[in-house]
């Protein structure tokens, strides 16, 4: 296996027209191209923040993901898909007492991690 560390950016909105948002947590689970086991990142917030969100804001970050994967070029350049969920927490007028202690959940699509073209050749 080789090891290789890939970086990601994601990019969330409130698109509420009213109310405050908090993210509190997330869960991801990533899968290596050819294992039968998946590796599950979970925990508070992303990259040590927990951002509150008015509506029409967006936040952006930039995480990695240090993976030991098996370069398949001759079928694909993909070694790894990721998925998963953030968990939000509604706010209440003062923009920062939640509403509820059970958070609202948003799905992150598919991606795929990739080899570049000089790596995979």
């Amino acid at each position: 296996l080789d090891k290789h560390c890939f970086a990601y950016n994601v990019r969330i909105t409130n698109e509420s027209p009213t109310q405050n948002i908090q993210l509190v947590s997330r869960r991801f689970e990533i899968q290596t191209i050819g294992s039968e086991t998946k590796d599950v990142v979970q925990g508070p917030g992303v990259t040590g923040r927990q951002p509150i969100l008015k509506p029409g804001e967006s936040f952006e970050y930039t995480s990695t993901a240090p993976l030991s994967v098996k370069p398949m070029s001759d079928k694909t350049a993909v070694v790894a898909r990721m998925e998963g969920d953030y968990n939000f927490v509604l706010l209440g007028e003062d923009g920062s007492t939640p509403l509820s202690s059970t958070p609202l959940q948003a799905k992150m699509g598919v991606f795929h991690f990739i080899l570049p073209d000089s790596e995979s050749a």
